[in-house]
């Protein structure tokens, strides 16, 4: 395959980073808005002869842009081996995802998502085009996660948005109706127990039983929240009956094996029956697998807090103790919500146990 030669938005990026200049610099040259500069540079906007040579000029690019302005579009060389190598590539950073923090995963999420926007609007084989979008829409879904964990919604939205389009130019609509479980997850994480069910309830009226299931998992959690201990039964048993009905999907988690008992458990405790959260998580716990790091994290952290409340406050601290070190590690923002949780409990019951813990925690959750 030859090298991919850059698109006009691509160049001018590179033009602006090599003279050193801010997006907002930039703006000061030309008679184009940052927000429009930004649209430039990602390929929203297509060029024209005029924002060409305004941009040639102020980036000093010796009628580069100018020329690629005018050159009529050629398609990019794209193969089936292409695909196969960003295929691989896609769970390569979803394994890294696994274990390290997002800002180490997320710049090369965000450039192969680029790459494959490019190769599949240039793709001269259908089919392979609509396979580009579709591994695009899967790199975009998960850096919309990664962002989350960053603790950036507003990103974390866009990327769902960017993922969503993705997919349907690729023949998919399925995940246009995730965005509603991703949705869910946002007010979750948030405490709002009405937008959880609401954006829940949307996402259950796709066709896909696989997203039913989702949705149905975040209504139980929303149900959970509230307090309204029978609605979250009834959708727990709803997701267990659509699940076994339901085919994989291509997005979400990979790293539980068993998610509706994982999501009992966690609304469980949000419904005060910690100690019934507890042994679910303790049998659940063992089955991640060691590489899912922050899988293993995020739960863990969970079972700790369902044992700290069930009364069981020293051994909730061995837990946390024996997390701290993979807390540092995957830096995820929804872990901070459950350790600051666990923070304000030991604050409140004051064990012997957890003095050097809290302490740990506390340079934890106030590091830069």
């Amino acid at each position: 395959m030859k090298p991919l030669s850059p698109t006009f938005g691509q160049e001018v990026r590179r033009l602006r980073n090599e003279r050193g200049l801010s997006l907002t610099q930039l703006e000061s040259r030309v008679q184009y808005s940052k927000g429009h500069l930004s649209k430039i540079e990602n390929g929203k906007v297509q060029p024209n002869p005029g924002m060409a040579r305004v941009l040639d000029d102020a980036l000093q690019a010796a009628g580069r842009l100018t020329e690629m302005a005018d050159a009529p579009p050629r398609p990019v060389p794209t193969d089936h081996t292409t695909l196969r190598t960003y295929d691989s590539m896609f769970e390569h950073h979803r394994a890294l995802g696994h274990r390290q923090s997002p800002d180490i995963v997320l710049p090369s999420l965000r450039h192969e998502m680029d790459v494959l926007n490019t190769l599949a609007r240039s793709a001269d084989d259908p089919g392979l085009g609509r396979a580009l979008w579709l591994l695009a829409a899967r790199y975009a879904e998960y850096a919309g996660w990664m962002e989350q964990e960053r603790g950036d919604d507003a990103s974390a939205a866009e990327m769902t948005k960017r993922a969503v389009l993705f997919a349907a130019k690729g023949g998919d609509p399925e995940l246009e109706a995730w965005a509603w479980v991703r949705s869910a997850e946002f007010a979750l994480y948030r405490g709002d127990a009405r937008g959880t069910v609401h954006s829940a309830l949307r996402a259950s009226k796709s066709r896909s039983l696989a997203v039913q299931a989702a949705a149905a998992l975040r209504e139980a959690q929303g149900y959970a929240l509230a307090g309204a201990g029978e609605r979250c039964e009834d959708a727990l048993e709803r997701a267990e009956e659509l699940r076994q009905a339901a085919s994989e999907t291509r997005y979400g988690t990979t790293s539980l094996i068993d998610q509706v008992a994982v999501t009992r458990a966690w609304s469980f405790h949000d419904l005060g029956r910690h100690a019934e959260a507890a042994a679910i998580l303790d049998a659940q716990l063992p089955l991640i697998a060691p590489s899912a790091l922050r899988a293993r994290t995020r739960f863990g952290l969970r079972r700790a807090l369902a044992h700290a409340a069930a009364g069981d406050v020293d051994y909730a601290c061995d837990l946390v103790t024996d997390l701290l070190d993979d807390i540092r590690q995957v830096q995820s923002a929804t872990v901070h919500i459950d350790l600051t949780a666990f923070s304000k409990l030991l604050s409140r019951l004051r064990p012997a146990s957890g003095r050097e813990v809290a302490g740990e925690i506390s340079d934890i959750l106030f590091e830069d």
